[in-house]
């Protein structure tokens, strides 16, 4: 309970004190007011008077005192409540005189001062005379506080506000400065407020950057945690054709391009925090782009995911480039490549022309010469068809055709190939093309030897297999197995040279008596051989 609370109980009090005094001078008064002289009238008449001056005295006093008293406690609840602002506040009379100030004024003055007591800050002082430019203050600031403050005073603005940088050595900061009169009449004085609002410019900076840097040349767009869109730059509509309005509650899926395969990248994206990868998307007018993109996930305080933030780049032209530049190395090695097969065909060629010179000149090696030259044309063949072509493939029906031709040509032995309508090309492994040329070249050459070099008396048939891939390519020609008493070691060391050949897995040989023909099944199979669908009737 306050002092203006108990004040009706002590003025009962003092009243009944009254009335108890009045009673017993009543008594002591005499009887017969006509006992009393004129002079005595006069006189308890004048005492009358004086105790009722007073009376008014004291109670004028009283409350005199009592006002003093609710002022004091009025001030001190305003000074209260000015303490408890987190902001400097002065005020000023009309003058720009100090008549009040709060402690957190009181403590930046002091604690950003180099003099103690800090000058013009202080009750009593000219504040505006604080506003004088310095050294450590830029003109212009100082000057348009000092107007601004005058003019507030003067009753010209109803307000002024100014904000400005107020640095420490250690510390960049910034303060808003704000005057307003007291009342209507501006001989009440104003109020400056000095707020600190180094956080809002540090958070408006910010805010500064990140909007620069949101408008980069990199699409960037922000998704809520269910990935629909918040927002996108115009980097985003430059490169994917969408605008902003457009892609708000939408989700990424409608960039997704068909050139890529179904895949939740999102997955990765919460798993790891983020994601990076390349990816072709699609724009809006349904042209497809390169893209190289980061997804990261954006946590709060308690480690949920809030957002997501992915960033992308265009790099079509980019990877165009590098595939062009694949594209003519590629070519340019398979120029080479070519080349250098041709150069070792022709080689081959020109040691089988001086071999067949040899056999010439030495009838009783000229067989000896043939087989070699057989062998030397089977690695010919080879070359020659990769230095044929565009590319280094090579067929297994061209290369059974090329190396019957040779075999043909050089033991004058007609030896005709056949190959099923609708024959699906095979591509040789090109590790095994070499390899599976000399065991043809040996299987033509034992088969003309072995079974006379009559007409039709050797043949050779391509059949599909089993399996997607596999090939059957029977070689037939006249005469028995084990019938070569002429030349058992000869015949001995040819098997042992095709099965060191053979591939050790995708090729089977399988030699088999079929009335007077000897039929030479050779099963080839992947990884051997490959479909070629690129050229599929």
């Amino acid at each position: 309970m306050t002092s203006t609370d108990t004040r009706p109980n002590a003025e009962h009090t003092l009243r009944q004190q009254a009335e108890k005094i009045a009673r017993e001078r009543a008594a002591d008064a005499p009887k017969n007011a006509e006992d009393l002289s004129p002079e005595a009238m006069l006189k308890v008449i004048q005492e009358l008077r004086m105790h009722q001056i007073e009376l008014e005295m004291q109670n004028n006093e009283l409350r005199r005192t009592q006002k003093e008293r609710d002022t004091a406690q009025r001030h001190a609840l305003d000074m209260e409540i000015l303490n408890s602002i987190n902001a400097e506040i002065v005020v000023l009379d009309q003058y720009g005189v100090i008549r009040l100030v709060n402690e957190p004024w009181q403590r930046f003055a002091r604690d950003n001062s180099a003099t103690t007591p800090p000058p013009h800050t202080g009750v009593g002082a000219n504040y505006l005379a604080a506003c004088q430019p310095d050294g450590n203050e830029p003109f212009d600031n100082a000057m348009t506080a000092h107007n601004g403050i005058r003019a507030v005073l003067a009753g010209t603005l109803p307000s002024f506000t100014l904000e400005y940088p107020c640095h420490s050595p250690d510390q960049q900061r910034w303060f808003s400065m704000r005057a307003l009169p007291l009342s209507k009449n501006p001989k009440d004085g104003a109020t400056i407020t000095h707020t600190n609002i180094t956080q809002y410019k540090q958070a408006q900076e910010a805010l500064r950057v990140a909007a620069v840097a949101f408008e980069v040349q990199e699409a960037i767009v922000v998704m809520d945690s269910r990935r629909q869109v918040l927002r996108v730059n115009q980097a985003f509509t430059h490169i994917t054709g969408y605008s902003e309005q457009e892609m708000l509650g939408k989700t990424t899926a409608i960039l997704r391009s068909t050139r890529e395969p179904e895949e939740d990248v999102w997955y990765d994206t919460v798993a790891h925090g983020a994601r990076h990868d390349d990816h072709w998307l699609r724009r809006k007018n349904g042209e497809n782009f390169f893209a190289r993109y980061t997804i990261t996930a954006v946590p709060n305080e308690q480690g949920h995911i809030t957002h997501f933030l992915a960033t992308f780049s265009d790099h079509t032209r980019v990877m165009m480039q590098k595939q062009q530049r694949l594209q003519d190395e590629a070519t340019q090695r398979e120029a080479l490549v070519r080349e250098v097969h041709h150069r070792i065909k022709n080689n081959l060629q020109g040691m089988r022309g001086l071999l067949q010179q040899i056999g010439r000149q030495k009838p009783e090696i000229a067989e000896q010469m043939q087989m070699v030259m057989g062998h030397l044309q089977g690695i010919s063949v080879i070359h020659g068809l990769q230095g044929r072509h565009t590319n280094t493939l090579v067929h297994l029906c061209e290369l059974t055709h090329e190396i019957a031709k040779a075999a043909s040509a050089l033991w004058q032995t007609p030896i005709p190939l056949a190959v099923p309508a609708n024959w699906i090309p095979r591509i040789v492994a090109e590790k095994e093309a070499v390899a599976l040329a000399l065991v043809l070249n040996e299987l033509i050459v034992n088969a003309i030897k072995h079974g006379g070099k009559a007409p039709g008396h050797v043949s050779i048939t391509l059949q599909t297999g089993q399996g997607a891939v596999g090939v059957e390519l029977a070689i037939l020609n006249t005469g028995h197995l084990h019938n070569n008493q002429d030349h058992p070691k000869e015949q001995h060391h040819g098997l042992q040279l095709i099965k060191s050949l053979l591939p050790q897995v995708g090729v089977d040989l399988i030699m088999t008596q079929c009335g007077d023909q000897v039929c030479t099944l050779l099963k080839i199979d992947a990884p051997v051989l490959a479909l070629d669908m690129k050229n599929r009737p």
